[in-house]
């Protein structure tokens, strides 16, 4: 009897030990190379980690690595998160060469209109199946930050004036369309970028206002020239092993925190970001030269469609990714 009771009490206190195994929460590592205050991170990232928390309570416990405490390489962040080492993190496209060539659309110049049309595009372009090279992660959302711009020593008023300078790139889009105006592209890191500024090894940068504002870059650099010259797409993205371990409803509340809602929401936080830290600039005498819509049309004309048939050669699917890319632009468009 004794052994009887002995074994039903053993049995009692590994269930209860097993309960209360099952109750710990799952904890998911959200990373990035960026400081808290950017606005990827406070917009986008944050947001999502406290919507599914708010969700699933106690399931979850979402903790956040930021200004690369788990990595701070900008270039490896994707690996970081395919080979485990964080469960998921925030990816910039252009500093991923080759790994989500698609996607890299959204960076073709004098196309999208605003962060907010930017996101939503590349969400939906990755909906219909355009997106390659996730093979080991899972796409929470994608989103764009502002329109790269072009930042240099002293205002230029016209593309013409850059040819011949060497200009900071982050990705091989943006490179097309330096070769296209007739500069020379340099792909480089962004606080990469300003100590090449300040040592006079590059003579501008292409860049959006909230990176110039988020690396410093406004203190080494004194004027933009507004000209869209696209979107550099981000992913928020997690380690396939780990997405594939999580319950189905967990699954289920991360993606109706993330997929287009956030990817919109992400674009609309850059859209009104850029115009306070413009604003901002502007009254610290910052210099900031916006061309007309004229302008940005005999631009286009001059060297788009070099850049954009350049960017389709490069693809086996290049034109019927850039098709569909322009098909729902028109559809984004036409909903209002």
């Amino acid at each position: 009897m004794r052994n009887i009771l002995y074994s039903l009490g053993a049995a009692g206190l590994m269930l209860t030990a097993a309960s209360a195994h099952a109750q710990d929460p799952i904890t998911i590592r959200v990373a990035s190379f960026t400081p808290e205050q950017a606005v990827g991170v406070q917009n986008v990232l944050i947001p999502w980690m406290e919507g599914v928390e708010a969700e699933l309570g106690d399931r979850v416990d979402m903790q956040g690595y930021w200004g690369g405490s788990l990595g701070r390489d900008p270039f490896a962040q994707y690996d970081l998160v395919a080979n485990g080492v964080v469960d998921a993190a925030w990816i910039l496209v252009g500093y991923t060469p080759g790994q989500f060539p698609e996607l890299s659309i959204t960076e073709l110049p004098f196309v999208l209109r605003s962060a907010e049309e930017a996101s939503v595009v590349a969400w939906r372009l990755h909906e219909q199946g355009y997106l390659s090279g996730i093979d080991d992660v899972h796409v929470i959302t994608i989103w764009a930050p502002d329109a790269t711009n072009i930042f240099t020593d002293e205002p230029i008023s016209d593309l013409s004036e850059l040819e011949g300078m060497r200009l900071r790139t982050s990705g091989s889009t943006q490179a097309l369309t330096v070769e296209a105006i007739g500069a020379l592209p340099e792909t480089l890191g962004s606080t990469e970028s300003n100590e090449a500024m300040m040592r006079g090894t590059i003579e501008g940068m292409l860049q959006g206002w909230t990176g110039m504002q988020t690396f410093g870059s406004f203190e080494v650099t004194g004027a933009g020239y507004r000209v869209p010259f696209g979107m550099a797409a981000f992913l928020l993205l997690m380690n396939g092993d780990v997405w594939e371990s999580l319950p189905a409803d967990v699954q289920e509340v991360m993606m109706a925190q993330g997929g287009e809602t956030l990817a919109e929401a992400g674009g609309i936080a850059y859209d009104e970001a850029t115009q306070r830290i413009i604003d901002a600039q502007k009254e610290a005498g910052y210099a900031v030269v916006v061309p007309d819509d004229a302008t940005i049309d005999s631009y286009a004309d001059a060297y788009g469609q070099e850049v954009y048939d350049a960017w389709i050669g490069q693809y086996d699917n290049g034109q019927e990714v850039f098709d569909a890319f322009m098909s729902i632009i028109e559809e984004y468009r036409a909903e209002g």
